[in-house]
């Protein structure tokens, strides 16, 4: 039972070598291919065309439905942002403490509240928004 174990992890260590090899193969071909004016064109323009084909339906939906829908799908990732900022700033901040530099210290303290605030909005603005009716 053991060696069908250990052959089992291997087949699967292997393959997950394999998918990772493969993934950084593609990473790297379309990050080439993004420095080039072609490439770009060749990567984006079927992307762009794709998105055109997607159809959005208003039937049956009310304005202040389709504004909370939308919100709904928005505020999670502006608080998802918020958040990250305010890591970001929290490590500009132990980085001015670290390297004794005022200047740092106060562009990461700067930072951390403004991803606070983001945060904050992301909460607070999509419960909040009404056009007006009951």
């Amino acid at each position: 039972m053991n060696k069908i174990r250990t052959v089992m992890d291997k087949a699967q260590d292997t393959m997950t070598e394999i998918g990772a090899k493969a993934m950084l193969a593609a990473t790297n071909a379309v990050g080439k291919a993004m420095n080039t004016k072609a490439g770009r064109y060749a990567l984006v323009v079927p992307m762009a065309m794709s998105a055109m084909t997607i159809n959005a339906s208003a039937e049956g939906a009310d304005a202040q439905g389709m504004i909370d829908a939308i919100m709904g799908i928005l505020g999670p990732g502006v608080i998802g942002l918020g958040s990250l900022v305010a890591v970001v700033g929290g490590i500009q901040t132990g980085v001015g403490f670290k390297d004794d530099n005022a200047d740092g210290k106060t562009r990461g303290f700067q930072t951390l509240i403004g991803g606070a605030i983001i945060a904050a909005v992301g909460a607070i603005v999509p419960s909040t928004i009404s056009l007006g009716g009951s």
